[in-house]
C-alpha cells in the first residue's frame, strides 16, 4: 500500500499551526510597551490631579486668611515690625526690600509697608498699634496674623500677611495725596514631604480695604 501524500494545502496548514518563539517575544514586546505607556499616562495624570488639589487647598486656606485679616479695625491693620529681606527667591521676604514690598512679582512696582508706631496690639488695642506679625517662627494660623504654620493632610507650609500703602492717582480731590488704601497681601507656600522637585508654587491674593469714613 503506497503512503498517502499530502496536498500542499495541508502542507501549508500544519506549518502554521501555533505560534514560533519570535512570534511569542514580539507579542510580549508589544503588549510591555502598551501596558507601560498606559502606567505612565496613569501617573502622570495622578501627579497632574494632586497638583490641582494642593493649589486648591492653598488658595482656600489664603481666602480665609484673606477674611480674616478684613475683619479687624482698619487702624489695627499694621505690621508689628517690617519684614526682614531674604536672599532666597522661594521665600516670600526675597520681595521686601528695606521697607518696600513688591507685592506682585510679575511687577515691578514696589508700596510701602505699614508698620505700627506703638508695637502689637494687645486686649486693649492703643493708637498706633498692629496686628500683623513679620517674625518668623512656630505659629498657629488659628492664633497669629502673619507667618505661621498650616497643614492639611500629608501638605503643611506657611502663610505670611503683608500690609502697604497704596496711592491711587485717580482716587479724587477728597482723597489724601497719597496713602489712599491700605493693600492687604497673602502668601501661601507649602511643602510636600520627601519630594523636591513637586513643590507647589505659592498662592498669592491681594485686596485694598479704605479707611471707614
Amino acid at each position: 500500500m503506497k503512503p498517502r501524500r499530502l496536498s500542499h494545502r495541508s502542507l501549508f496548514l500544519r506549518a502554521n499551526d501555533g505560534f514560533t518563539m519570535i512570534e511569542v517575544l514580539a507579542a510580549a514586546f508589544v503588549l510591555t510597551v502598551g501596558v507601560l505607556g498606559l502606567l505612565g499616562a496613569f501617573l502622570s495624570s495622578r501627579k497632574l490631579t494632586l497638583r490641582a488639589e494642593r493649589q486648591s487647598v492653598m488658595a482656600h486656606r489664603a481666602q480665609l486668611e484673606l477674611e480674616r485679616l478684613q475683619a479687624y479695625p482698619y487702624g489695627e491693620l499694621a505690621m508689628v515690625t517690617a519684614p526682614v529681606h531674604s536672599s532666597e527667591t522661594t521665600n516670600p521676604y526675597f520681595y521686601v526690600v528695606g521697607s518696600e514690598y513688591q507685592w506682585d512679582p510679575a511687577s515691578t512696582h514696589t508700596e510701602t509697608l505699614v508698620t505700627a508706631t506703638s508695637g502689637e496690639c494687645t486686649a486693649t488695642p492703643v493708637a498706633g498699634c498692629g496686628v500683623v506679625a513679620a517674625s518668623p517662627g512656630i505659629r498657629k494660623c488659628s492664633e497669629y496674623l502673619g507667618p505661621c504654620e498650616w497643614t492639611d493632610g500629608l501638605v503643611n507650609g506657611t502663610i505670611y500677611d503683608f500690609v502697604t500703602w497704596h496711592t491711587d492717582g485717580n482716587c479724587g480731590a477728597k482723597c489724601p495725596p497719597q496713602e489712599d488704601y491700605k493693600r492687604l497681601t497673602v502668601v501661601v507656600t507649602a511643602k510636600v514631604p520627601n519630594s523636591s522637585s513637586q513643590q507647589p508654587a505659592p498662592v498669592r491674593v491681594s485686596t485694598l480695604v479704605t479707611k471707614p469714613s
